[in-house]
């Protein structure tokens, strides 16, 4: 490839929009750990939702927000292309960096699109977009491998080899390393200590949640699971249509089945107009059928078992899916029908959706462990760590009284 500054000077401007995006998405990352109450331009619904993925354990990497890496890398790449961009032609050490670089982000991008997919089953708009910048980057970059020369009689830093190295090593290494921090959990903690040695971000954050009266957020509690004298009741408003709820879903139904020490309380919030008036827009076209199914699939003794399979079977929702699982169950399919046609159902439902609003949830899942507010599903290792902090709490008179306990 002849010399040309035409390439490094693309990879300069697109290493600075790389920088300008990281700058936008890193704002929007502190506003979300510190304003109480804030809410992001893109979050959008369940589907896309940047405030989801920036504020999970994946919005990290070894202690700092994924934003400010990405700020750092981009910064370097604009200084390893200047060279090249302002006429030199010597190929070296900085051609070499800026190829592993590129590779290198796009290795890690790919990492973080695949849990952002199949496991927070949420989009990131911003995400999405340092993506876009970041594949355009390394085919911009790529191509400056072919500069090197193939001679074996080269300096070993003049190598193609050398170039075809550093994409393979960038591509691997940052793969290895993304999985690894990915799968990487907080550990396990017995005291507020160790959860504050072990996580002390999550713990100034959780510790600061607004803590609603336990009376009011618990209601009428007709759906409860777990060991009725646990000193920790959580209390989840949930969507049977919604992702995120799906993935609270399974990591709860462990917790109980796990934890003596707490019990579970479901709620409806369905994000579906017909039956939840403070949407603006409509979101999830079938949520409130199946809040109804499932309300009448309590009233016939099998609730928690409906429950489930809802959730199990989230894409298919539709009534006639609803009584194909009632059937399943061995459900009294006229008793079911004739409860899912019944308006007083969708009454129940509505005084759901009423409480909720007025305990503050906006958004599905909104889980209160012992009437502290947290918006959105933990992951798993968390609500371990949750249940460290509250019985700490309990074992306070003054916090104890306050939650009028």
């Amino acid at each position: 490839m002849p010399p040309s500054p035409t390439r490094h000077r693309v990879a300069v401007v697109l290493a600075l929009v790389g920088v300008a995006v990281s700058v936008l998405t890193l704002h929007v990352t502190r506003q979300l750990v510190s304003v109480d109450g804030y809410t992001s331009f893109c979050n959008l619904g369940d589907a896309i939702n940047c405030d989801a993925v920036l504020t999970s354990r994946w919005g990290s990497f070894l202690g700092l927000p994924v934003p400010l890496w990405a700020i750092a890398v981009f910064s370097l790449g604009v200084l390893l292309a200047l060279p090249g961009a302002l006429g030199a032609t010597t190929v070296g050490f900085a051609d070499l960096a800026l190829i592993g670089i590129a590779s290198g982000s796009l290795g890690f991008a790919l990492v973080l699109a695949v849990i952002s997919a199949m496991v927070l089953r949420t989009a990131c708009l911003l995400c999405i977009s340092l993506y876009v910048v970041i594949v355009a980057w390394f085919v911009a970059v790529a191509p400056l491998a072919r500069r090197f020369q193939a001679s074996d009689r080269a300096p070993w830093l003049q190598r193609r080899a050398a170039a075809h190295a550093a994409v393979v090593a960038g591509l691997l290494l940052s793969v290895a390393a993304g999985t690894v921090e990915a799968v990487r959990g907080p550990g396990t903690a017995d005291t507020v200590a160790e959860v504050q040695a072990a996580d002390p971000k999550f713990y100034d954050l959780y510790t600061k949640l607004p803590v609603l009266d336990a009376n009011d957020v618990l209601g009428p509690a007709a759906h409860v699971k777990g060991n009725a004298d646990a000193p920790v009741t959580i209390v989840e408003f949930s969507d049977f249509q919604c992702p995120a709820c799906g993935h609270a879903f399974s990591d709860l139904r462990e917790l109980v089945r796990t934890r003596p020490d707490v019990k579970l309380v479901f709620r409806h919030f369905p994000l579906d107009r017909s039956c939840n008036d403070r949407l603006q827009q409509q979101i999830h076209a079938d949520a409130c059928r199946a809040a109804a199914a499932a309300e009448c699939a309590g009233r016939l003794g099998r609730f928690w078992e409906y429950h489930d399979k809802l959730f199990e079977h989230q894409n298919a929702l539709d009534r006639d899916s609803l009584f194909r699982y009632a059937r399943e169950l061995g459900l009294d399919i006229a008793a079911f029908r004739s409860c899912l046609d019944d308006p007083a159902t969708m009454d129940r439902i509505a005084a759901d959706v009423a409480a909720g609003s007025r305990l503050g949830v906006e958004s599905t899942p909104t889980i209160f462990i012992n009437g502290r507010r947290v918006q959105g599903a933990l992951d798993r290792p968390y609500y371990d760590f949750a249940l460290v902090i509250e019985k700490d709490m309990l074992a306070r008179p003054t916090e104890a009284s306050r939650r009028g306990s």
